[in-house]
């Protein structure tokens, strides 16, 4: 959906791939480091149940910060075929905006798959049952995640080739 300004310009409500890049970059690395690291170390017993929580939600604001900037190196070299880099990071800016709620949203995941060890050693199925559809809904966004950085990839392996 468009509308034209007074300047004549054209804003859209769409991200383009490289909004994509940063949502989804942003939220799948924070749950790598948010949900299934610390909920993996909690399972094998490599850290204390206490600060569980905390640590999830420290760890996914790592992450995502990092998966920020990788969004933002792979996708603007890596934008869609015919957009100009000032495109892309009018695209880019467009997927920070989506990724601060995609962002909340993504750190309720982490902490409930993090907090999987909990159900299981108090015997709460309900919570696991919880645990185990947070980390599903999970592993569906890495994947969105990575069909989009793929197609990245082959948009800046086709950009160089076209240079040489």
């Amino acid at each position: 959906m468009s509308a034209h300004t007074e300047s004549t310009r054209t804003v859209t409500r769409e991200a383009g791939l490289t909004g994509r890049l940063v949502v989804g970059g942003t939220v799948s690395t924070g749950l790598l480091l948010g949900g299934y690291t610390v909920g993996a170390m909690a399972l094998a017993g490599r850290m204390n149940g206490n600060a569980l929580l905390v640590t999830s939600f420290g760890l996914f604001l790592v992450g995502a910060a990092i998966g920020l900037v990788v969004a933002l190196l792979i996708g603007l070299p890596g934008r869609e075929h015919g957009w100009s880099l000032r495109d892309a990071v009018r695209s880019a800016g467009t997927g920070v905006l989506y990724a601060i709620p995609a962002a909340l949203i993504g750190s309720v995941l982490a902490g409930w798959i993090a907090m999987a060890v909990i159900g299981v050693y108090a015997g709460k199925t309900v919570a696991v049952a919880l645990s185990v559809a947070a980390a599903v809904v999970g592993l569906g966004i890495l994947a969105a995640t990575f069909r989009t950085t793929w197609t990245c990839g082959v948009n800046v392996a086709r950009r160089v080739r076209a240079a040489f």
